[in-house]
């Protein structure tokens, strides 16, 4: 990869971590109010997206030839990717991670922890191979 991918790809993900922090910290709040796990993963993905739309644009990705209404279009169609796949995988994973440990003491993480812990290990994937690609390529592209 060459130095100038290496930085973008870098930029990219210190936009994501950024983002995923509102991201989880809403989701947690939601989820302690509602115990519904694809409305509170789905409310946290929102107020992320809208974090990681502006600072990629501003930050991470600046130097597009695209005008703001037509990146706000395309940010929209994989931000909504995004969600599904964060919000399917993040329920999948609990309920098979439930499944699993079937109500047994086996230490594993449950509730709040076990919907986080979940959450996580899907939003690296979703954020590697579908967010960074889609945005780089599609929201982004330079020309």
């Amino acid at each position: 990869m060459a130095v100038k991918g290496a930085k973008e790809f870098g930029k990219a993900q210190v936009s994501s971590l950024f983002s995923t922090a509102f991201d989880f910290l809403v989701t947690a709040v939601m989820y302690e109010i509602t115990e519904h796990v694809v409305l509170s993963t789905a409310v946290g993905a929102v107020t992320g997206g809208v974090v990681n739309c502006t600072t990629n644009y501003r930050w991470t990705f600046k130097g597009t030839v695209r005008s703001k209404r037509a990146i706000a279009w395309r940010y929209a169609l994989v931000w909504l990717g995004s969600i599904v796949l964060n919000t399917s995988g993040t329920e999948w994973g609990v309920k098979l991670w439930k499944a699993l440990t079937d109500g047994s003491e086996s230490g594993m993480p449950a509730g709040i922890t076990c919907v986080l812990f979940v959450k996580a290990v899907v939003s690296i994937f979703v954020a590697i191979f579908w967010n960074f690609m889609m945005q780089k390529y599609y929201v982004y592209k330079r020309s």
